[in-house]
C-alpha cells in the first residue's frame, strides 16, 4: 500500500512539475490538492498551491490557504506576503519576523513592509545589509529602492548625512528622479528641476527607442516626474508654468489614484480662495477613499489639512469644524494647526474670549511658538477692540522678536492709536539702542532710524528726528534723500546748522544732468501744459493765435464776461389752443390710443370647399366643420374619466398665437 501511494504521489508531482514551468497555475491548484488528498503534511504541496494562487492575484484564498496548512514558519514569506498585498501591513511584518531563514527574498519583503509601514531608518538598514551582502541582476532596482528610503527620511527630517549627493545623468531614469525628489526634499529647487527634466528626458528616449511604448504608454510612464516637476515650480513661485503642467497630465487622464489626489490637491492650494467651485470639486477628487493605502501619512495629513482651510475660506463652518477635530484625532503633529483654525472660527463667529483662551493654552503646550501663538492672539484681541492689551501682548514679546522692524511698526501704530506718543517715542529709542548693542544688519539699524525720525517730524520733535536723520547720515553720507530730510528738520529750530548742510547738497547742473525735458513733458502729458497755459492766460503750442516769432510782447489777458447762453424758444404746434388740455395719449402710436378703431377685414372669409365645380351645398355635406354635432353618439358617458396615469409631460401654452395683436392697452 505505501508503495502504490509513493508512486501516485511520485507522479503527482512529475505533473506538478511540468504545470509549474507551463505556467498552468490552475493546474498546478489541481494536482496540489490531489497531493494533499494523499497526504496533508506534504508542505511542498502546500507551498505550491498557494504560489499558485498568489500568481493568479487570488491573495485571500492563498492566505486562507497558509491558514489551512498550518506551516506557518515554513510558509512565512508566502502568509507574509499574501498580508502585505492585502494591505494588512501590521500582520505582515509580524509574520516575516517568524521566518525560518532570512533569505534575501525575506529580507527585500521585509524592506518593503518597513517602508509601508513609514519606519524609515529601519528600512535604511535593511537595504544596506541587502546591497552589501547580495549581488544579482537586480541590484540598480534595490539601489533605486534604497533611495526613494532617503528621499522620506529627507522629508520626515531624520536625515543627518551633511551634503545631499547628486546623481549622475547615465543612472537610470528611476534612479535619476529618486535623486531629483532627494534635492526637493533637501530645498535645492533648481538643482532638482534640472534633475527631474533629465528623467523625463531618459524615460521617453528608453520607452521609445528600447522598449517600443506607445505615445499613451509612455505619456502614463511620465506623469509622476511631470507631477514633480510641477511641484517643484510651484515651490519656486512660477504658479503659472506648475498649472500649465498639472492640466497637460490631467488631460492625459492617468489611471493612478494617488496621482490625481496629489494633483487635485496642488490645484487647490494654486487657486488659495479664488475660484471656489472649482477647488471644491478637486478637493472631493482629493479626499476619495481607497487612498489611505496609496499616499503616506504625510501626504494624507496635507491633504486633510488642505480640506479644512478650503472649508473655512469658504464659510463652511460644520465642515470646518468636523475637519478640524479629525485632524486632532488622526495626525497629532498637525494639532498646533487645528487648534489655530478652531480659534479663527470661534473668532468669527464672534466668540472672542473663548478664542483667546484656546490660543492661550497653545502657548503652554507648545512654548517654542510662543511668539507665532501671540501674533495670533493680538489679532484677536484687535478684533474685540482692545488695543491696550493687544500692546502689553507685543511688549511681552522677546527681546528679539520685539524689536524687530515689523513689531515695533506695530507697536508705534497701537500706542499712537489710543494718543500715547511718548509710549511710541520710547519703543522707537528702545529698539534702535537694541539693534546699536546687538550690532544688527546696518540695513535693519537704518530701517528703524527713518521710520523714527518720521514719527518724530510728524509730532512736531524736530529735534530727536534730527538727531536720528544725523545717525542715518553718518551711516550713508552720500544719500542726499537723508541729508534734504536733515536739513529739514534743522530749518525748524537751528537755521544755521541748515545754511550749513545745505551747502553740501549737490548743484542744480548735476541733478539735471542728462534729463531728457521732451520725455518728461511727454510724461505729463498735453493737458498739464493746457492748464498751465490757461491759468496764464497763454494760447497753446498748438492754437493758431500762438505768436510766430518768440520776440513779440504778449497783451495781457482782457477779462471777459460770460457770454450768457440764450434760451431756444418752443415750438408749437400750428393749431396750439392753450386754453385746451393736451391729449395725454399724444405720444402714444395710434393702435394703442383707447378710441382707436381697427379697419374692418374687407377679405372673404368663406372659402370655397370641396373639388372644382361643386356648389357650396354640396360642399357642405362633405365639411365635417359643418356636420359636427348632427350624429349623436350610441352611449353617452355619465362622467369623464380619468386619464391613464403616465409621465408627465411641461406643456408649454403660447399666449396670443404669437403674435402681438393691435389695439391692445399695454
Amino acid at each position: 500500500m505505501a508503495e502504490v501511494k509513493a508512486a501516485r504521489l511520485s507522479g503527482y508531482y512529475g505533473e506538478l512539475k511540468k504545470f509549474i514551468e507551463n505556467s498552468n497555475y490552475n493546474k498546478v491548484i489541481k494536482v496540489a490538492n490531489k497531493i494533499l488528498a494523499e497526504d496533508v503534511k506534504e508542505v511542498k504541496a502546500w507551498q505550491c498551491k498557494t504560489v499558485a494562487l498568489i500568481n493568479l492575484d487570488q491573495f485571500s484564498d492563498a492566505l486562507a490557504t497558509v491558514i489551512k496548512s498550518k506551516f506557518f514558519s515554513e510558509l512565512a514569506f508566502e502568509k507574509a506576503y499574501c498580508e502585505y498585498r492585502l494591505n494588512k501591513v501590521a500582520d505582515a511584518f509580524q509574520t516575516i519576523q517568524g521566518a525560518a531563514q532570512s533569505t534575501p527574498k525575506v529580507l527585500e519583503l521585509q524592506a518593503q513592509i518597513l517602508y509601508r509601514l513609514e519606519r524609515y531608518d529601519e528600512c535604511h538598514e535593511v537595504y544596506r545589509d541587502i546591497i552589501r551582502t547580495t549581488s544579482d541582476d537586480f541590484d540598480m532596482e534595490r539601489e533605486t529602492n534604497m533611495t526613494a528610503v532617503l528621499v522620506n527620511r529627507t522629508v520626515e527630517g531624520g536625515e543627518d548625512e551633511g551634503e545631499v549627493p547628486v546623481v549622475d545623468d547615465s543612472a537610470s531614469y528611476e534612479l535619476i528622479y529618486n535623486g531629483a525628489c532627494r534635492l526637493l526634499a533637501a530645498g535645492k529647487l533648481e538643482q532638482a528641476l534640472e534633475k527631474l527634466q533629465s528623467a523625463e528626458e531618459q524615460c521617453r528616449t528608453y520607452l521609445t527607442q528600447e522598449e517600443g511604448a506607445t505615445e499613451d504608454e509612455v505619456n502614463e510612464e511620465v506623469a509622476i516626474i511631470r507631477v514633480q516637476q510641477g511641484h517643484c515650480l510651484q515651490h519656486l513661485g512660477r504658479e503659472r508654468e506648475a498649472l500649465a503642467i498639472y492640466n497637460s497630465v490631467l488631460k492625459t487622464k492617468p489611471d493612478d489614484p494617488a496621482l490625481l489626489a496629489i494633483i487635485n490637491n496642488n490645484l487647490v492650494s494654486i487657486n488659495r480662495t479664488a475660484n471656489v467651485f472649482d477647488s471644491r470639486k478637486r478637493m472631493k477628487a482629493a479626499t476619495a477613499s481607497g487612498l489611505e493605502h496609496k499616499l503616506t501619512t504625510r501626504q494624507r495629513s496635507t491633504i486633510a489639512l488642505n480640506h479644512c482651510l478650503l472649508a473655512y475660506h469658504t464659510n463652511q463652518e460644520e465642515v470646518c469644524r468636523t475637519e478640524s477635530q479629525a485632524l486632532l484625532k488622526e495626525y497629532p503633529l498637525l494639532t498646533l494647526k487645528a487648534r489655530v483654525i478652531q480659534a479663527a472660527q470661534l473668532g468669527r463667529e464672534g466668540k472672542l474670549n473663548e478664542a483667546q483662551a484656546l490660543l492661550n493654552g497653545c502657548i503652554k503646550e507648545y512654548p517654542q511658538h510662543t511668539t507665532e501663538i501671540q501674533l495670533m492672539t493680538i489679532q484677536i484681541l484687535l478684533a474685540k477692540g482692545d488695543k491696550q492689551a493687544a500692546c502689553t501682548v507685543l511688549s511681552s514679546l522677546p527681546d528679539k522678536d520685539r524689536n524687530r522692524p515689523g513689531v515695533v511698526s506695530a507697536l508705534v501704530a497701537l500706542q499712537v492709536a489710543q494718543g500715547d506718543r511718548d509710549a511710541a517715542s520710547k519703543v522707537l529709542r528702545e529698539a534702535v539702542e537694541w539693534h546699536q548693542n546687538n550690532k544688527t544688519s546696518a540695513s535693519q539699524l537704518g530701517e528703524l532710524w527713518r521710520h523714527a525720525a518720521d514719527f518724530h517730524l510728524r509730532t512736531g520733535d524736530a529735534a530727536t528726528a534730527a538727531s536720528s536723520l544725523l545717525e542715518l547720515h553718518k551711516l550713508n553720507p552720500h544719500d542726499t534723500t537723508t541729508l534734504a530730510q536733515l536739513i529739514t528738520a534743522y530749518a525748524r529750530y537751528d537755521l544755521k546748522a541748515a545754511q550749513k548742510l545745505s551747502r553740501e547738497l549737490p548743484g542744480v547742473g548735476s541733478v539735471v544732468e542728462g534729463l531728457d525735458v521732451e520725455t518728461l513733458e511727454s510724461a505729463l502729458g498735453h493737458r498739464y501744459f493746457k492748464k498751465m497755459q490757461q491759468g496764464r492766460g497763454e494760447a497753446s503750442p498748438s492754437s493758431p493765435k500762438a505768436p510766430l516769432t518768440p520776440g513779440l510782447e504778449q497783451k495781457k489777458p482782457v477779462d471777459k464776461k460770460k457770454a450768457k447762453k440764450k434760451k431756444r424758444k418752443p415750438r408749437l404746434p400750428k393749431d396750439y389752443n392753450p386754453a385746451m388740455t393736451p391729449d395725454p395719449e399724444r405720444w402714444l402710436p395710434r393702435w394703442q390710443r383707447k378710441g382707436y378703431r381697427k379697419k374692418k377685414d374687407r377679405r372673404v372669409k368663406e372659402v370655397m370647399k370641396g373639388t372644382q365645380g361643386v356648389s357650396s351645398e354640396a360642399a357642405d355635406k362633405f365639411d365635417i366643420t359643418k356636420t359636427a354635432g348632427t350624429h349623436k353618439p350610441a352611449q353617452a358617458a355619465m362622467s369623464p374619466q380619468p386619464e391613464s396615469q403616465g409621465p408627465r409631460r411641461n406643456l408649454i401654452k403660447k399666449k396670443g398665437g404669437g403674435k402681438k395683436k393691435k389695439g391692445s392697452g399695454w
